[in-house]
């Protein structure tokens, strides 16, 4: 491994085996100039940027970043890693530094941490929440802060975030507040509280997200037929529940201008009855 550049006294550009990476240890970049052999008994983390990152960028953002945040960011992006099972996109570790250094900042400032979308996100990714709440306690064990819930939420966008190469964080809090909104429809229209822990409201929560996903990003897929005859048998049986999906669906077309097909509106109107009955709500009282 070769220097390219150094970034600071902890953090070097180099050059591994004809691709450039970013190398993190205490001291690493001491006295080291272009050209220079890396002193491998210093590395304490070396990770890849996409092409599509510009290292001159990179370096400004490592720059203003404290060191021991860049490991602590490094340490929890290693346990998502093995939690999640997939790989992540590697500007995350950059990201989440990013992140602690100023959520620590206002902590040690007595400022207040909000996060309006806690629930939204710990029902949509609850296996990227799990990550979250874990990320609390190494962060505990290495700095004795202790965060409330919403920074768990608040790190859990960082992985929604990298596990995609399409996803961005305005779009994933866009999803959540439309799936939140669109169960709040259900919600009122019962005028009953779902069990959040059923397996049932979790697959239409899973429902939800796998629809706002298919509009956010398009990909040219051969035309699905509308099914008709389903249609009109759940508006025999389920008029009710058909009624309600509706409902939903013309609220995400008037919300995003998005209009949800014969078929999407089946889905939903099965789901629904089924967290319904299950919950106990399957009357035929019904809004407006």
């Amino acid at each position: 491994m070769i220097v390219i550049r150094k970034c600071n006294n902890n953090i070097i550009f180099a050059e591994d085996r004809g691709r450039q990476v970013i190398a993190l240890g205490k001291g690493l970049g001491f006295n080291r100039r272009s050209g220079d052999e890396v002193d491998m008994r210093f590395v304490e983390k070396v990770f890849v940027p996409q092409e599509s990152v510009q290292l001159n960028y990179i370096s400004e953002i490592l720059a203003d970043l404290p060191y021991e945040y860049v490991i602590l960011a490094s340490k929890i992006v290693d346990m998502g890693k093995a939690r999640l099972g997939q790989a992540l996109n590697q500007s995350i570790v950059i990201a989440l530094a990013d992140h602690l250094t100023f959520a620590i900042k206002r902590y040690n400032e007595h400022l207040d941490i909000q996060m309006p979308l806690v629930w939204d996100i710990k029902h949509i990714y609850p296996l990227e929440f799990a990550v979250g709440k874990e990320a609390l306690d190494i962060i505990r064990k290495e700095t004795g802060i202790v965060f409330p819930l919403a920074e768990a939420a608040a790190i859990t966008l960082h992985f929604i975030n990298a596990e995609s190469e399409f996803a961005d964080m305005p779009n994933t809090i866009k999803m959540a507040n439309i799936i939140q909104k669109s169960v709040g429809i259900v919600e009122s229209y019962y005028k009953t509280m779902f069990d959040e822990n059923t397996f049932d409201f979790s697959g239409f929560v899973t429902l939800l997200r796998n629809m706002v996903l298919r509009f956010m990003y398009p990909r040219k897929e051969k035309q699905v037929e509308e099914d008709t005859v389903l249609y009109e048998l759940l508006h025999k049986r389920y008029s009710y529940a058909l009624a309600c999906a509706e409902k939903v669906a013309v609220f995400i077309e008037s919300e995003q201008g998005w209009q949800l097909t014969r078929n999407d509106v089946s889905f939903l109107t099965l789901y629904i009855d089924r967290i319904t009955v299950h919950n106990g709500s399957d009357k035929e009282i019904i809004g407006e």
